[in-house]
């Protein structure tokens, strides 16, 4: 898949009329359909996706029990009527240069995975960084549980 209909597919999602931003808030209808993209994104790709308990999507490419993995990626929510790139352009370029590096036929030495970090922006709950704050320890799952 190229990275042009790529843009295509997400481009409608949680797209206002009104307004011409994108609504795409964690935990919503419009999460869930960018949620389904980044699943058959992996998938078509061979990568193992995986949900963890914090709500983060990855996509893995070799085993990420081996270690030392290169992780990149981003997220797919937005700000209230953010703009279509933010957060998705780094998930984008993200399965992008997987596609290329694949054709040019480079070999991976170390696991690989893709991440769409979940509710990054803080429009639902007025935090941000809640997915990788959460991964990285720098928020228990006791604060998060409190966020309304």
């Amino acid at each position: 898949m190229t990275f042009h209909s790529m843009w295509a597919e997400l481009l409608p999602i949680g797209r206002s009329s009104a307004s011409g931003g994108y609504r795409r808030f964690a935990w919503t209808g419009a999460d869930t359909d960018c949620r389904a993209w980044f699943r058959q994104q992996a998938e078509s790709r061979g990568l193992t996706c995986e949900l963890d308990r914090n709500g983060n999507q990855w996509a893995w490419l070799g085993d990420p029990a081996a270690g030392d993995a290169v992780v990149t990626g981003s997220h797919l929510d937005s700000v209230p009527d953010g703009g279509a790139f933010d957060g998705p352009l780094g998930v984008v370029s993200s399965f992008a240069a997987l596609d290329e590096l694949r054709s040019r036929g480079a070999r991976f030495t170390k696991p690989l995975a893709i991440v769409n970090f979940g509710d990054e922006e803080g429009a639902r709950f007025g935090l941000a960084c809640v997915g990788s704050r959460l991964a990285a320890g720098q928020l228990t799952v006791e604060q998060a549980h409190r966020l309304t």
